[in-house]
């Protein structure tokens, strides 16, 4: 079951590495347990086509752009009919998306698609 965090305290999350190390957050998108091997995503936009590339099945993005979130999410820019990564990590999501085009926030399309995530993260700190 996935549940959604926005309007409400997050909850705390985890992101383990497979060398130990520990990388303590806030649940974004749906809530849950995902793996994957985690890539990086350095674009400052377009993490809407990055979510929907199938290049990116069964990974984790990882954002390094800080913030993210902030254009929401529509129904034209998709690459594919659905979300593809594993898992989604971001510094500092939009809590508002502000673009006359979205038709929701990224936080719901993660909801909405089951989609686990963490924000809070440096990603500078993963490298």
């Amino acid at each position: 079951m996935t549940t959604s965090t926005r309007g409400a305290a997050k909850a705390p999350a985890v992101l383990v590495l497979e060398d130990g190390r520990i990388f303590r957050g806030r649940a974004y998108g749906a809530v849950g347990e995902t793996f994957g091997e985690a890539v990086f995503s350095t674009g400052m936009t377009g993490y809407q086509e990055t979510l929907t590339d199938p290049s990116y099945h069964r990974q984790v993005v990882v954002m390094t752009a800080p913030h993210v979130g902030n254009t929401g999410v529509n129904d034209e820019d998709p690459e594919s009919s659905r979300i593809w990564v594993a898992g989604y990590v971001v510094r500092d999501p939009a809590r508002v998306p502000s673009n006359w085009r979205s038709q929701r926030s990224l936080d719901e399309e993660l909801v909405k698609q089951g989609v686990v995530g963490i924000s809070g993260i440096d990603s500078s700190a993963l490298t």
